[in-house]
């Protein structure tokens, strides 16, 4: 839905970085032959909330070590290593620091770890097999992503098999057994939220490039989480997007999408559903898109504690609802989004700009609106720039907030 805040993630994001072509001749050589790759991401982020906190000020920097093998025999291995430094005084609530009741929260805790290990073997005509630490992004990461937004990415403990073996078919399991969320690394795992999620996870997504006007996408997501029961769910669903040329400098853009969930693990009782409706035009550099999201509720009677939602735990959230992150658990009443999404291209810069009408799918009510603005340019090679705002309006929901980023990413 918003291919900007995708793109700013990681711009090394060809997911990772792919091994030298030729295939080496020994152990050895797939070693000493390896690829290396760096990447640093300075971010500043304020957070003014209308509420008793001060406002938080995180000067944070990114920086990242990719290291891939050669392939030798079908089989190629990466490790990618991550460093989170709060640059100066840490002004913010990290979820791990000591600002807890003094600041506002920006979720980008210090600390070093692996994001990513791995093993992939590819000897099976057109299979992938990997196994270890990885990064999993599915469709357009509405349920299984990577939340690369934040300093730290959420990556997936698991065997992942992709298989594109029937023309224009992908198939693609995974069972994940841990996810590494964005509130690590593990030594900060006694916090809240807690750093890791112990999963019992089956993962599966069949997706058919084949038909004329659009890609074609199953799932269905068997989330069970060991430590966190109300986070547990089963979702079944089907997904269509496309993009037809009308003429020349015009295309028509569109996308719909069904899913249906349900308790799942030890969580409790419950069913609801999920709607996107989405249309819109291209015309040389500019587009434009409307769009109709829908998360259903499932409030309990009498019993708040047990009100229950439609909820995509493993996505990439601040891409959808709104970049104030505003809704990153769903409310009992769910949410109706009505979203406007405008983006130009010019001087060497994509400009967007993103408004939401948030209401209630429950009993009745307004959870706000909010404004979303941002500026990417790539200054070279190796150096991009971003701009970024979010305007959120509280009405029977939250509290307003505004926030502000500044960001730099150089890698080579």
């Amino acid at each position: 839905m918003l291919a900007t805040t995708a793109m700013l993630a990681h711009p090394l994001m060809a997911d990772e970085v792919k091994a030298q072509a030729k295939p080496a001749s020994s152990v050895a050589e797939a070693f000493t032959d390896g690829a290396v790759k760096f990447q640093f991401r300075y971010r500043f982020e304020n957070v003014d909330q209308k509420n008793a906190l001060n406002d938080a000020n995180a000067s944070t920097l990114k920086s990242r070590i990719i290291y891939n093998t050669k392939k030798y025999r079908d089989l190629t291995a990466m490790v990618e290593v991550d460093d989170v430094t709060a640059i100066g005084n840490d002004g913010y609530y990290s979820l791990r620091n000591d600002q807890a009741g003094k600041r506002s929260v920006v979720a980008d805790p210090e600390g070093t770890e692996i994001n990513q290990a791995w093993i992939n073997y590819s000897g099976v005509d057109d299979t992938n097999i990997k196994y270890g630490r990885q990064r999993i992004n599915l469709d357009n990461q509405r349920f299984i992503g990577g939340v690369g937004w934040r300093q730290n990415e959420q990556t997936y403990d698991g065997l992942h098999v992709s298989n594109a073996s029937v023309k224009d078919l992908e198939l693609s399991y995974a069972y994940i057994y841990n996810v590494n969320r964005i509130f690590g690394p593990d030594e900060a795992a006694s916090g809240q939220p807690p750093a890791d999620l112990d999963s019992r996870a089956h993962v599966i997504n069949a997706q058919y490039k084949g038909l004329p006007l659009g890609t074609l996408s199953a799932y269905g997501y068997l989330l069970d989480f060991k430590d966190a029961d109300e986070l547990s769910n089963k979702t079944l669903g089907v997904r269509f997007s496309g993009k037809q040329k009308i003429d020349n400098d015009f295309s028509a853009l569109y996308t719909l999408e069904y899913a249906m969930q349900d308790d799942y693990g030890d969580n409790i009782s419950y069913d609801a559903d999920y709607y996107l409706l989405e249309g819109g035009v291209s015309f040389q550099n500019i587009t434009a898109k409307i769009g109709y999201e829908v998360l259903e509720g499932d409030p309990a009677e009498g019993d708040p504690e047990n009100d229950r939602a439609f909820i995509t735990p493993l996505a990439t959230l601040h891409k959808f609802q709104g970049w104030a992150d505003q809704f990153l658990g769903t409310p009992g009443s769910g949410i109706e989004d009505t979203y406007v999404h405008a983006s130009v291209k010019a001087f060497g810069a994509t400009m967007t700009a993103v408004y939401h009408e948030f209401d209630m799918e429950s009993g009745g009510g307004s959870h706000g609106d909010e404004l979303d603005v941002a500026i990417v340019k790539k200054f070279s090679k190796h150096v991009t720039g971003l701009l970024k705002y979010a305007d959120y309006n509280a009405d029977q929901s939250n509290v307003d907030t505004e926030k502000l980023w500044i960001q730099a990413v150089i890698s080579f």
